[in-house]
């Protein structure tokens, strides 16, 4: 790699000044870098750059790379059909090379707000990406092989089996559930005719029960990267803790039930989509909206930072997990209208920009009940 980039290194000086020659003849070459290591960024930031450059907001000749390690290599298989990628480094060393003179950001190109729709374009454009005939046929060919006629939901939930492999992230630990709480969920999916199946490229122990229309498929050994993306392309829709995975409904338009999630004020409220989160306990009580929001716990996004607020994370209970998710079956159409004025419009701390656009959300009317 060192001797490629050595190889490469005058071709991309040369790069530079074409460059930077053309910027000054009207003609804007920016780059962008993939968060490749990351299904959720991949996938999200990616398809919120492609509405927003559909919008106007991005303007001029876009060539993007992978920073590092790529997750799910169909992925971006399927991204490198709508986007220039370069793939052998130059583009890197022209990013590293354009820093060594002021102004160099206007040759950068990335999405306004990482992987969230602020502007709600995903209302107003179509996914980006697409199947061809033969991924169709393929996925449909998976479906019937494990007996799956009809519609289906996918479950995505984190547990302490996320981030083995990268210690140096398990600070965000407190998003982990236990997976014996979904169960009751799933079971009354299955009566109802949907068929449920189980994802996740790391699980910490299998599905405790067996049910014909239940498929543990991130435990069977069926799991690949393509059907990764099949199944979240194509569920009714997916129930989530708000894990890297979801990213693939979220890009589809599919819509998502998010159960334990956290941190709150990063709910996904410009989806269509159905939410509760973790209660939150300090000083032997739940803490009421005005205490969280006045707290500013609605932001924390390490586990240290709630463990110095002296606040405990309980998660939700089957039941409140079986209320939300059945809530996407019959939807409620009571009135929230009190809880959003309420709800804090944040700026993020990383860029001062917006996290929310208008709401599209429903909090789980049960849960939310308790709160009122």
């Amino acid at each position: 790699m060192k001797v490629l980039r050595l190889f490469l290194l005058p071709f991309a000086f040369l790069a530079v000044g074409l460059v930077k020659l053309l910027s000054r003849c009207g003609v804007m070459i920016r780059f962008g870098e993939f968060w490749s290591e990351r299904i959720g960024h991949l996938a999200g930031n990616t398809e919120v750059y492609l509405c927003e450059k559909d919008a106007g907001i991005h303007k001029g000749f876009h060539v993007w790379f992978h920073r590092s390690h790529i997750t799910n290599k169909y992925l971006a298989k399927m991204l490198s059909r709508v986007m220039w990628i370069d793939r052998t480094g130059l583009a890197r060393l022209i990013v590293l090379l354009l820093q060594l003179w002021k102004g160099w950001e206007k040759h950068i190109v990335a999405s306004v707000q990482v992987d969230r729709d602020i502007f709600n374009l995903f209302e107003k454009h179509p996914p980006h990406l697409k199947f061809t005939a033969a991924e169709e046929k393929r996925g449909e060919t998976w479906l019937q092989a494990q007996g799956i006629k009809g519609k289906f939901v996918c479950f995505n939930v984190r547990d302490g089996a996320f981030f083995t492999d990268r210690p140096e992230l398990s600070y965000h630990d407190y998003r982990d559930s236990e997976i014996e709480t979904y169960v009751p969920a799933m079971l009354d999916l299955a009566k109802r005719g949907y068929w449920v199946i189980r994802m996740g490229a790391k699980v910490k122990k299998p599905l405790p029960i067996q049910h014909s229309m239940i498929l543990d498929y991130a435990h069977n050994g069926t799991r690949s990267e393509f059907m990764d993306i099949y199944l979240g392309a194509k569920c009714d829709f997916a129930v989530s803790t708000g894990a890297g995975w979801d990213a693939i409904p979220y890009v589809f338009r599919k819509p998502i039930c998010y159960v334990n999630f956290v941190p709150v004020e990063y709910l996904f409220t410009f989806t269509k989509s159905v939410a509760v989160w973790k209660h939150h306990w300090k000083d032997g009580k739940r803490m009421t909206l005005d205490e969280m929001w006045a707290s500013g716990c609605g932001n924390f996004m390490q586990a240290d930072q709630f463990k110095e607020a002296g606040i405990t994370l309980v998660d939700n209970t089957w039941q409140e997990i079986m209320d939300t998710v059945l809530e996407m079956v019959e939807p409620s159409i009571e009135d929230q209208a009190w809880f959003w004025e309420k709800f804090p419009r944040a700026f993020t701390p990383y860029n001062r920009q917006p996290i929310h656009g208008e709401i599209r959300m429903r909090i789980g009317t049960e849960f939310l009940k308790g709160y009122q």
